[in-house]
């Protein structure tokens, strides 16, 4: 791996254990907008792009603000975990004195409420969330804004996330990426996404941070 200066997180199915959680509430959003959705769909179409998702799902323009709406109302009584690995992964970041961010397609409210209930409010440098820019993931404008905020070239930053969109932003900003199979795309799509390093667990990355010869991850 070239130097660091940086390594930045998607946040959903990766640093937070929201797969079930998600689910769950998006099942209740599409049956009370009259669409089929089961787990089947949710894993075929799933985007952290919510308006990827809802396009692809056939959902009338017209009819997202609703979406939003009760996507958010459902979400709030829910409160996902940190996934397993991801006090490690940020505390190696630190330790070899990475800048950390994250940049994801959630809502900013919904973010900061997520972050305060793990106790990471304080955690990153910069969140960089949807909403943010007018372009979103996997679109590159959110992680080179981030970038830019962090005085870092894309180079000397891993972007590390669980979903083929996660590593399609990383390669079109220029970033070195870490497809992790944890969270909402499975290991096969996230091996022919290509990404710089893929692996099996959150846990895998912190070596990849930490310099170590033997990452554990498997270079794509």
């Amino acid at each position: 791996m070239p130097p660091l200066r940086a390594a930045l997180f998607d946040l959903d199915g990766t640093l937070l254990d929201s797969l079930t959680v998600q689910y769950g509430v998006f099942t209740r959003v599409f049956e009370a907008l009259g669409k089929r959705f089961d787990e089947a769909v949710y894993r075929e179409h799933y985007s952290p792009n919510w308006y990827l998702l809802y396009e692809r799902l056939g959902l009338p323009r017209e009819r997202w603000p609703e979406a939003d709406r009760l996507w958010l109302e459902h979400y709030a009584r829910t409160s996902p975990p940190a996934m397993s690995g991801a006090e490690e992964v940020i505390t190696a970041a630190r330790s070899v004195g990475l800048a950390v961010g994250v940049v994801t397609s959630g809502d900013r409210s919904r973010v900061e409420r997520d972050l305060a209930r793990v106790g990471w409010e304080t955690t990153f440098d910069i969140v960089v969330c949807g909403g943010d820019l007018a372009e979103r993931k996997p679109k590159p404008g959110p992680l080179l804004h981030a970038l830019e905020r962090m005085g870092v070239v894309p180079q000397e930053a891993l972007y590390a996330g669980d979903t083929v969109d996660d590593v399609v932003m990383g390669k079109a900003a220029g970033t070195l990426t870490a497809g992790v199979a944890v969270g909402f795309s499975p290991w096969d799509a996230l091996a022919e996404a290509a990404p710089t390093y893929l692996c099996r667990s959150l846990r895998e990355v912190a070596p990849l941070l930490l310099g170590q010869a033997d990452a554990g991850g498997h270079r794509a």
